[in-house]
C-alpha cells in the first residue's frame, strides 16, 4: 500500500478491489450492517451506501490515514450500523463530500488533492 503522498498504480488500485469485492467478510457486512459499492470515476471514488430495513437519521463520515468510517444512525431508535474501509492511499488531503439521498448515500473522495487537510469528521442529520 502507498503511503500519504504517494502515488499508487492502477495494478495496486485492482488488486485492492479484487481482495476487497472477494473478501467474505465484505458480504456479512453487507448483509448485517448495510450494503457498500465502490465506483471509480474520473475525478472521484464513489462509495455507495445502502441501508436495507431502515430509514437514516443521521450519518458520520470520519477519515484517519487510509481509513474511512461510515457511520448510520438509524431514525428507528436501533443500534448505530457501522462500516470502516481501508484505502490503498492514504485520505488525509482528499476532500470527501457526502450527497445523502432517499435510501442510500453517495460519498465521493475527490481524487485531486487539497494542500491542507480537510475536516476529519462529516456529520448529517434529518430523514434519508
Amino acid at each position: 500500500m502507498s503511503n500519504a503522498g504517494d502515488d499508487f498504480t492502477l495494478e495496486e488500485w485492482e488488486r485492492w478491489m479484487k481482495d476487497w469485492l472477494l473478501d467474505p467478510y465484505t458480504t456479512k457486512l453487507d448483509e448485517t450492517q448495510f450494503r457498500v459499492d465502490l465506483f471509480d470515476t474520473t475525478d472521484a471514488y464513489i462509495v455507495e451506501a445502502t441501508p436495507s430495513n431502515f430509514t437514516m437519521h443521521e450519518i458520520i463520515l470520519e477519515k484517519k490515514e487510509q481509513t474511512l468510517s461510515i457511520q448510520i444512525m438509524p431514525a428507528e431508535g436501533n443500534s448505530k450500523r457501522e462500516r470502516s474501509l481501508q484505502f490503498p492511499f492514504s485520505l488525509k488531503n482528499n476532500p470527501i463530500h457526502l450527497y445523502p439521498r432517499k435510501g442510500f448515500i453517495e460519498i465521493h473522495i475527490l481524487k485531486t488533492l487539497d494542500k491542507k487537510p480537510g475536516p476529519s469528521i462529516i456529520r448529517c442529520q434529518g430523514q434519508f
